[in-house]
């Protein structure tokens, strides 16, 4: 059951899409699942799994490409979607059989990356924000995220990139340069 999101659930996403599409959105807008706290997403204190969030994470980033018709153009052209780096911060649990939703937008990019920002809400308030960065590939190397977006939304630019943003970026370079 721990693969049903890799083997079921986005694959599904990737077929409704193509048979009944999600209504389009603008690619600089938040798209929010309804979700809940099954029996294989918890562990032994009996609320959602750290690993879980990430499994759930990817299914958002897989929605909110279908949502801003992103998934069209990787799916036709061989795009592999590719996670660089994630930072979540934990504020409160979900226990088992809460309900809470997942919110993902995409917040800006450059010349390689985008960045995404996904929170995690409860009946209590907030449970988790992540922010990740990530890109597409396919054979040649990577999609230069400006021209993944002109497909979509042409005209649209990245907003500015927010310092705390910058500052995370380069802390996750400094990271890999050390060898850390």
């Amino acid at each position: 059951m721990s693969h049903y999101n890799s083997f079921i659930r986005i694959p599904g996403l990737v077929i409704r899409q193509k048979l009944w599409p999600h209504p389009r959105m603008g690619v600089l807008e938040a798209d929010v699942l309804r979700l809940r706290v099954w029996p294989q997403d918890i562990d032994f204190n009996f609320h959602l799994n750290n690993a879980r969030y990430l499994t759930f994470m990817d299914y958002g980033r897989t929605r909110l490409m279908a949502a801003t018709g992103l998934l069209v153009p990787a799916v036709r052209e061989h795009w592999t979607p590719l996670v660089g780096s994630v930072s979540i911060t934990y504020r409160r649990s979900l226990g088992f059989w809460a309900p809470f939703t997942l919110s993902t937008r995409l917040m800006c990019w450059d010349e390689k990356w985008m960045y995404m920002e996904q929170v995690f809400e409860g009946k209590s308030g907030l449970a988790a924000i992540a922010w990740v960065k990530g890109l597409f590939r396919n054979e040649q190397g990577n999609i230069p995220p400006q021209q993944a977006i002109d497909r979509v939304a042409p005209g649209v630019v990245s907003p500015p990139m927010w310092e705390p943003l910058l500052q995370w970026n380069e802390l996750t370079k400094e990271k890999l340069a050390s060898g850390a």
